[in-house]
C-alpha cells in the first residue's frame, strides 16, 4: 500500500519561517577564527551579511564544513578592535561555495548577545499598509 501525502500540511510546513528569529540585512565587521579542513587554527577579518537574534551570514576566504564550531568577534567599527567585545561561539549550520571563498550560515551557541540590536519579537504582525 502506499502513503498518503497532506500536502496542504506540507506546503503550510514549507511556508513556515524555520529560523529561531527575524534576519536583519545589516553588516559588521566581525573576526572569525577555527580550524579549516585541514585541522589548521585560522583567524579572519570578515563582515556579516545579515544577522538575526540566534545567528549571523558572513563570507570567509577560508573553508570549514557544516557542523564546525568558529569563534566569532564583532570588531569596533572606528578601531576594528574593542577590548570589551569578547568572542562568542557559533555552530556552521551550511556553507555555500561562492567565486571569492564560501558563504557561511552560523548559529550562535551562547546565550550572550554579540550585535547590540534589539530584535523585533519572531511573532510580531507587520502593520498593516493603507
Amino acid at each position: 500500500m502506499g502513503t498518503w501525502t497532506d500536502w496542504d500540511k506540507l506546503s503550510q510546513e514549507v511556508r513556515e519561517e524555520r529560523r529561531k528569529g527575524k534576519r536583519v540585512p545589516l553588516t559588521f565587521p566581525i573576526e572569525v577564527a577555527g580550524f579549516d579542513r585541514t585541522a589548521r587554527m585560522f583567524s579572519e577579518r570578515t563582515k556579516t551579511t545579515d544577522i538575526s537574534e540566534a545567528g549571523c551570514r558572513f563570507q570567509l576566504k577560508t573553508e570549514v564544513a557544516r557542523g564546525d564550531v568558529v569563534a566569532v568577534k564583532l570588531l569596533d567599527r572606528q578601531s576594528e578592535q574593542d577590548p570589551t567585545n569578547k568572542s562568542l561561539l557559533f555552530r556552521v549550520v551550511w556553507v555555500r561555495q561562492d567565486p571569492d571563498g564560501w558563504t557561511v550560515g552560523a548559529l550562535k551557541l551562547q546565550q550572550e548577545r554579540i550585535w547590540h540590536v534589539h530584535f523585533p519579537p519572531k511573532n510580531q504582525q507587520k502593520p498593516a499598509s493603507d
